[in-house]
């Protein structure tokens, strides 16, 4: 039976390439990835590779100089680029704001990040409020205590591989400030991130490999049956997270002021379960955007806030100018007491976090299929057709960021720097229409773990950016985490010579 199964999927594929490669006549002309055959394409950059080799040929395929280039997953088509215009021009065409059927991998099509493009728009435009820089003013109290209770758990430890610490405490926050709950509540939240981490690793296995992309035959494989244990195990927790979430709303009264209602802004789980404001969200849709703001919340900020801190960790005396202004923002051995005003001031210390994702980018590609034939730079691109800008090669390119644009430097992001630059160059938090809805609550929770962590902390490694190396995975994820020794900082207003610290000049 398997036999005739594969015969008949074998058959299929050839049918399918012979019918794509006369649909990619339009690319004839466009320079390829190497090498390439019939069938698997590109496929012996990828096939019985290691998750880690398997990145490096990714990013040196990706990092091809053409403007526009192709690139074969088997037999399926992709154009690529990493070029800051042709990035620019795919990102804010309206015709280009699909998601590939990669994305539906994730098994959370109704939710905000994967979800096709006639559902996306319906929940970007109601859910736009609950992201308003009035309603992320008013996490700062969560995020400040979430980092609190990470320093805290640090605290006992001398060395540690710092990633799981921080993947707990922007799961703390995401469930706190998203929908509303107390994740210390939850019996096995620690394990939540770790079963995120392995469904994304599967997912990312999945696209690299065409043949399994069918889900009949996808269902045949080991890879299926591990991830759905997995799933099932994450489910339990979320599910047990939403239901906690569900309880407290039916319990909720509205609070009067004057005898007249009064309602608090809505945050994301108030305007999913509120069904008189805006867009009615279906319960599919409820429970794949809680899921969403679960997983992808969390990892993504986690995972940044890790190459954070192993930069501040390898950068001891750029750590110093992050701590010092950090000190003359928030003087005194006490805890800070953080305003929005105050966050506005740490200018170096948001320097810093931008270096860190400009080169160490938590979504390294984004895809899009354009939903109409679209022109670009004269090429006529089929609908349907599958686009990739390589945001981590797009992030290195020497013409835009200097010949030394592999090197960590937090001036890149000097208002001298900034002025004139490309508007596409920096695409951490994507572009256009589709960005990422968190970006300023990321930012925000960013500075705030970093406040936390080098008043309290010196950190060191013994690792170079150069040792670093990284999984094919839908995130950049690293192949094994340096370890990080952490000295306890004497917190206080003085330097080191014992005089008042001074506001730094970054210029």
């Amino acid at each position: 039976m398997i036999e005739v199964l594969l015969l008949v999927v074998l058959i299929a594929s050839v049918v399918q390439y012979v019918r794509i490669r006369r649909t990619m006549s339009f690319a004839r002309n466009l320079p390829s990835v190497e090498p390439c055959y019939p069938i698997i394409g590109n496929g012996l950059l990828f096939l019985g590779q290691s998750d880690e080799k398997r990145f490096v040929n990714v990013n040196t395929a990706l990092s091809h100089p053409a403007k526009l280039f192709k690139m074969w997953i088997g037999f399926v088509p992709m154009i690529c680029t990493n070029d800051t215009n042709m990035a620019q021009k795919i990102l804010t065409h309206p015709d280009c704001m699909q998601k590939p059927y990669f994305y539906d991998f994730f098994k959370l099509e109704y939710g905000v990040f994967s979800a096709h493009y006639d559902i996306w728009k319906g929940q970007r435009k109601a859910l736009n409020p609950t992201f308003n820089q009035k309603i992320i003013n008013g996490f700062i109290p969560i995020f400040d205590t979430c980092a609190q209770n990470l320093t805290k758990r640090l605290m006992n430890h001398k060395t540690v591989q710092i990633i799981p610490f921080i993947q707990r405490c922007t799961l703390e926050m995401v469930c706190a400030t998203t929908i509303g709950t107390d994740l210390n509540r939850q019996e096995g939240a620690d394990k939540l991130s770790y079963l995120i981490d392995k469904i994304f690793h599967f997912v990312s296995r999945r696209i690299l490999s065409v043949f399994i992309h069918l889900e009949y035959v996808y269902r045949l494989t080991q890879d299926y049956r591990t991830e759905q244990r997995i799933r099932k195990e994450a489910y339990k927790y979320a599910n047990e997270i939403l239901r906690d979430v569900r309880a407290r709303k039916a319990t909720e009264t509205i609070e009067s002021n004057d005898g007249d209602e009064f309602r608090k802004p809505q945050i994301f789980i108030d305007q999913l379960l509120n069904h008189q404001i805006g867009k009615k969200f279906e319960e599919m849709e409820i429970i794949h955007n809680v899921y969403t703001m679960i997983t992808a919340g969390s990892d993504t900020s986690g995972n940044e806030m890790g190459y954070v801190s192993l930069m501040l960790a390898m950068h001891p005396g750029l750590q110093e100018k992050v701590y010092r202004e950090i000190m003359t923002v928030f003087p005194g051995s006490s805890d800070p007491i953080i305003t929005p005003e105050a966050l506005k001031q740490l200018q170096y210390t948001e320097m810093f976090i931008k270096e860190s994702m400009r080169l160490f980018p938590v979504g390294p590609n984004i895809l899009r299929t354009p939903i109409k034939d679209v022109d670009l730079d004269g090429l006529i691109v089929p609908k349907g057709t599958f686009l990739c800008i390589s945001i981590f090669n797009a992030h290195r390119r020497k013409e835009v960021w200097g010949p030394n644009a592999d090197k960590f430097d937090p001036e890149n992001f000097s208002p001298e720097r900034v002025e004139g630059r490309h508007p596409f160059a920096y695409l951490t938090f994507s572009g256009g229409t589709r960005n990422c809805i968190g970006s300023r609550y990321a930012m925000f929770s960013l500075k705030i773990m970093s406040i936390h962590l080098v008043r309290n902390f010196k950190l060191r490694t013994n690792a170079h950016i150069e040792d670093l190396q990284f999984k094919f995975d839908a995130m950049l994820r690293l192949s094994t985490e340096p370890e990080i020794s952490l000295e306890r900082r004497r917190t206080g207003a003085k330097n080191a010579e014992g005089g008042e610290l001074r506001p730094l000049v970054t210029s």
